[in-house]
């Protein structure tokens, strides 16, 4: 069989399929203890080339819609506007695809096999959300989504492209395919939840909506806090493709461990991967059969000791937390078991390497430990200076560069 995962570099195959302030991550550990534009009949999963439902129906705007997306039965691909993107699958002509989004809020993107014989991602349309509901963007921002079923927008503000609707959760069963429930964090308009008061960001979250039975509840020494369906990115537990697709790219493989993780295709020669040095291009699935980005850990989780890799603080145990990387989005563990002192050792912002502190994963690196008692953090192990060469900006993380 032939695989356009590996033969072909159109979107039809499954590809289509630093600085962070170390004083800053510490400050958040230690308190622990776009929508589409105007579309062409290419673009089209309904013969009118409409993306939502008549305003006489009771429909919202946004890219998604409720109204019969057009649909062909078949029996090859030659029967299919294949110009336009549309092959057939299990006997209907269905759309390429490289995320969820893509479907219009008609349908799902999800694997498939045409009638050629060619594996890719493509619009399965048995599954419609709602307009202003999950594969919305929402570039207006909550004006986008159906409030009234308790969808808000999630993004960067007015004019992001990548901004989407989603809604509150209590568990991944509550999020459609592709997401998973995870925290949102921001930051209070006014001093609470034990950090400072941010008002010039235009995402900051205003102290009437912090609290018991408000929409945020605090995260003592993060801000204010809400459990929301997002996408699933690098490292989140997968068992199909579709788990992977709110994002761009991504592929549901086994990593080292043998466990599914989305994760993204990579090229051995020459590699690119998510979280910078802290992951590997390899083949680790057998049955796919090609490479893909995988934690250098050999999972996506440790023990819960100091710099294992992690994705939400109970990986790290009772007495820890895991803190991540702005600059490579590497997650780690922060042990406070882990007790250091740098003494006269500490250069001009209280840190040193070692002093009491372990070796990284594989004995790579010493960990950082940040004594300084002026940013409240006292022997401390912090991740560690990954930075090679000259190079005088910290770069923390755990891995460094093969």
């Amino acid at each position: 069989m032939v695989s356009r995962l590996v033969c072909e570099s159109q979107p039809r195959a499954y590809a289509r399929s630093a600085t962070r302030n170390l004083l800053v991550i510490l400050a958040c550990c230690l308190a622990l203890g776009s929508a589409l534009t105007a579309c062409s009949k290419s673009e089209c999963l309904r013969s009118d080339c409409q993306t939502s439902v008549a305003a006489d129906n009771g429909g919202s705007s946004g890219a998604a819609g409720t109204g019969a997306a057009h649909v062909s039965a078949c029996s090859a691909s030659s029967q299919c506007a294949e110009d336009k993107g549309e092959y057939c699958v299990q006997g209907t002509c269905r759309l390429s695809c490289q995320t969820h989004y893509d479907c219009q809020g008609f349908g799902e993107c999800t694997s498939g096999t045409d009638t050629d014989g060619a594996t890719g991602h493509y619009c399965d349309l048995s599954h419609p959300q709602k307009p202003g509901e999950f594969y919305t963007r929402c570039p207006n921002g909550d004006s986008d989504c159906d409030t009234a079923s308790g969808f808000l927008c999630i993004g960067a503000g007015s004019g992001d492209l990548e901004a989407y609707c989603t809604v509150d959760c209590a568990q991944d069963t509550d999020c459609a395919q592709g997401y998973a429930c995870t925290p949102l964090i921001r930051s209070p308009c006014a001093d609470a939840c034990g950090v400072a008061g941010v008002p010039k960001d235009r995402q900051c979250v205003a102290a009437d909506q912090i609290g018991d039975g408000k929409p945020y509840q605090c995260s003592t020494g993060r801000g204010a806090a809400r459990n929301v369906c997002r996408p699933r990115k690098f490292c989140n537990s997968c068992s199909t493709d579709a788990d992977c697709l709110a994002s761009a790219n991504q592929v549901c493989a086994a990593d080292g461990s043998g466990a599914k993780i989305c994760t993204q295709l990579c090229d051995l020669q020459h590699p690119s991967c998510p979280w910078g040095n802290a992951a590997q291009c390899a083949v680790t699935d057998p049955d796919l059969n090609v490479a893909t980005c995988s934690h250098r850990f050999g999972s996506c989780t440790g023990t819960g000791k100091g710099c294992e890799p992690c994705l939400k603080d109970a990986d790290c145990g009772s007495n820890g937390a895991c803190t991540s990387s702005e600059f490579t989005g590497e997650h780690w563990c922060v042990n406070f078991g882990d007790t250091c002192t740098c003494g006269k050792d500490a250069d001009a912002n209280g840190t040193c390497a070692g002093h009491g502190c372990p070796m990284t994963p594989e004995g790579l690196l010493e960990m950082t430990c940040v004594d300084n008692s002026t940013s409240g953090a006292k022997g401390v192990c912090l991740g560690a200076n990954t930075a090679t060469g000259l190079s005088a900006d910290v770069q923390t993380g755990c891995w460094p560069a093969k």
